[in-house]
């Protein structure tokens, strides 16, 4: 399981719990946060491939990825935009060698930009890898978790919060 932006608060918080629940989880974050955690650290640049391609060579394998964006501004949102797909892009052919590969794509509250980006990605992506789980959710550690590990007979496509699907 990898983790983008995790080096605190709710990437943090994610990690921390699904270490607890015996995931292995790579975290985009510097050392000292990951071993705080019992987590492994990788190093990531969302704004360059070959950063990415690196990061995907170091983690090998993945079954869930779980892309964070930031609480996007209308000045970074393209920049933003642009690195949640590029993140997306550069992990999918680990994720497909998965049995039950599983995408989390982290927005920034419902009425926000970064909400509507992770839900477009998320639907437009499960429509053109229906063997992935793709879905958007709410921040919130609790939302994540759960929809890190809903396997390969879970949604796809959807918008979540921690008591379950929401309107798009």
């Amino acid at each position: 399981m990898l983790i983008t932006g995790a080096s605190a608060n709710l990437g943090l918080e994610t990690a921390r719990e699904l270490v607890r629940a015996g995931h292995t989880v790579w975290l985009d974050s510097h050392d000292l946060a990951a071993s705080e955690i019992g987590a492994r650290p990788v190093q990531l640049d969302v704004t360059s491939d070959e950063s990415l391609a690196a990061a995907a060579e170091a983690v090998g394998e993945l079954d869930v990825l779980v892309n964070a964006t930031a609480d996007l501004e209308q000045e970074t949102f393209e920049d933003d935009l642009a690195g949640l797909v590029r993140v997306l892009q550069a992990f999918l052919p680990l994720l497909e060698r998965s049995s039950a590969p599983v995408v989390v794509n982290v927005g920034g509250g419902p009425a926000s930009l970064s909400a509507a980006a992770a839900n477009i990605v998320a639907v437009q992506y499960a429509k053109a890898f229906p063997n992935v789980r793709i879905n958007a959710v709410e921040p919130g550690a609790a939302s994540v978790v759960r929809m890190a590990q809903i396997g390969q007979d879970g949604p796809t496509g959807g918008y979540f919060d921690a008591d379950g699907p929401l309107p798009w």
